[in-house]
């Protein structure tokens, strides 16, 4: 009953909030009642709602920051919440990704954690295993962002739809 709940969790919360952003941050595990508190402080000081689901065994946070997308300013404040409780995840000795790696909205998380030189090793790593650029091309170390990229509801056909190179099926 407990894992049918919690894997109940993200639809129930479709069902409060018209839009909502599905965190994923890690901080070692006697951190969480900390962390929690936090999240609840910067939740109500910008007045946006936080559903917290975790695995508390393992401390991987799943924070589901709830707002309004027709509301002006609630996906911008929406936002700033999301990327504090990445900050509170590094500042409390974790990381910020959890289990489902970096992609393009936390690319800009990336220099909390690491140094330029890191993530330059990082990127030579990366073209010595992927030269041609084809594994998820923009994709943690970002080239020139297409409107697909962008976090948030795609407004329109994608440019390479749009361009013919691509098919939308």
């Amino acid at each position: 009953a407990v894992w049918k709940g919690r894997k109940s969790a993200f639809a129930a919360v479709g069902r409060i909030s018209p839009a909502y952003i599905v965190q994923d941050g890690v901080v070692p595990r006697t951190a969480l009642p900390e962390v929690l508190a936090d999240i609840d402080r910067i939740s109500r000081e910008h007045g946006i709602r936080v559903a917290n689901v975790f695995h508390a065994g393992d401390g991987n946070l799943h924070p589901l920051v709830l707002f309004d997308d027709g509301e002006p300013g609630a996906a911008e404040r929406a936002e700033l919440v999301s990327g504090r409780i990445l900050d509170l995840c590094v500042e409390h000795g974790g990381s910020i990704t959890g289990e489902h790696g970096v992609g393009v909205d936390k690319s800009r998380y990336m220099t909390k954690m690491f140094s330029e030189e890191d993530l330059a090793t990082m990127q030579l790593v990366r073209c010595a295993f992927d030269p041609a650029g084809l594994s998820n091309p923009g994709k943690v170390f970002p080239t020139p962002r297409l409107c697909g990229e962008a976090p948030g509801v795609r407004r329109g056909a994608h440019p390479l739809v749009e361009s013919g190179q691509a098919e939308q099926f």
